[in-house]
């Protein structure tokens, strides 16, 4: 036996993990080439930590927090599987896996793109939003299988890509809990609810689970909520046609919020006069119409008079009641 050789017998070794970084899911150690399992090497699973040895591409053993001693009476499967009953001197090559179960917490995501979505009052209005998400590893196995692949570590930013993924995809289903456009953000905690139960529904699959999901914000696109901002002001100026020309004087005053001096100055000053005498025309003519309006409902009720037979509306010189036939004169 070379010297070399009964160094590695008498070492036998310990295996553990850290992440300083705190972003590792998963990792391989040591990661590159393969652990060597001595009789009595000793795996050390921290709070908050499983681990995993792969052997020959199978999962051999699944181990729990605490201190894990390599014997064939602790480890029954990865003994059948390397044919250890008969015990052994040489070093087994085996991969060890060590996942993180901690919560990663206040992972933001958000939508990419706008999402298409009809309102009863409103089709095809695009929304955006945003929230943050906490997010834990349920089963470590799921996630070797489906989520690390040939990699030898799997960080919280290529579980955040698979998550937004999801999101995105599920939001505009969550959507109808959003009675109409104007309780777009009321319906922030209804929207969340619904949205962390459809995640977790397509994300168990992979092992890990959301704890909570909270939408921070959901807004349609600048031009939408312009629109509704013009459609509060009209109900509140209440007449259409000095809204628009309300909109047009502050689009002229916007023009030169400085009020630059010279010729543009006369022409503002015109443009400022002249709808402001269009607004009093306006208002003119509406009092005009509705005072002519009054005159001639006065002057209807003047000349009117009540039959006699059956008290009906009757003109002055009416012969005949038109309600009853009866004759008046």
């Amino acid at each position: 036996m070379s010297p070399k050789h009964q160094q590695s017998i008498l070492f036998k070794g310990i295996y553990q993990f850290e992440d300083p970084s705190g972003i590792l899911i998963a990792a391989k150690t040591p990661p590159a080439g393969t652990a060597d399992l001595y009789s009595g090497t000793r795996i050390i699973v921290k709070a908050n930590q499983s681990a995993l040895f792969i052997y020959k591409g199978q999962i051999a053993e699944v181990l729990s927090e605490g201190a894990h001693s390599v014997k064939t009476e602790n480890f029954p499967l990865l003994t059948r599987l390397a044919n250890w009953q008969f015990g052994f001197e040489s070093p087994l090559q085996a991969e060890i896996w060590f996942f993180s179960n901690a919560v990663f917490s206040g992972r933001r995501w958000g939508t990419t793109q706008p999402i298409i979505y009809d309102f009863p009052e409103y089709p095809a209005v695009p929304i955006r939003a945003y929230g943050i998400y906490n997010i834990v590893v349920r089963d470590s196995q799921k996630v070797f299988m489906t989520l690390v692949g040939n990699r030898v570590h799997y960080d919280i930013s290529e579980l955040d890509s698979l998550i937004q993924a999801q999101i995105t995809e599920l939001l505009p289903k969550t959507l109808s809990a959003v009675p109409n456009l104007e309780s777009l953000n009321k319906s922030q905690a209804a929207v969340s609810k619904e949205l962390l139960a459809v995640v977790n529904k397509a994300i168990g699959q992979y092992g890990v689970e959301l704890l909570s999901l909270q939408v921070i914000a959901m807004m349609p696109s600048q031009e939408v909520i312009q629109a509704l901002g013009d459609k509060v002001a009209m109900n509140i100026i209440g007449d259409k046609r000095e809204y628009l020309i309300y909109k047009a004087a502050n689009s002229l005053l916007s023009t030169h919020p400085g009020g630059e001096k010279g010729s543009s100055d006369s022409m503002q000053l015109m443009m400022g006069l002249m709808l402001g005498q269009s607004i009093l025309d306006h208002r003119e003519k509406e009092r005009v119409f509705i005072a002519s309006d009054n005159d001639s409902k006065n002057a209807l009720a003047d000349k009117s008079q009540a039959c006699p037979k059956c008290s009906g509306v009757i003109a002055a010189n009416d012969k005949f009641c038109s309600s009853c036939g009866a004759k008046l004169r």
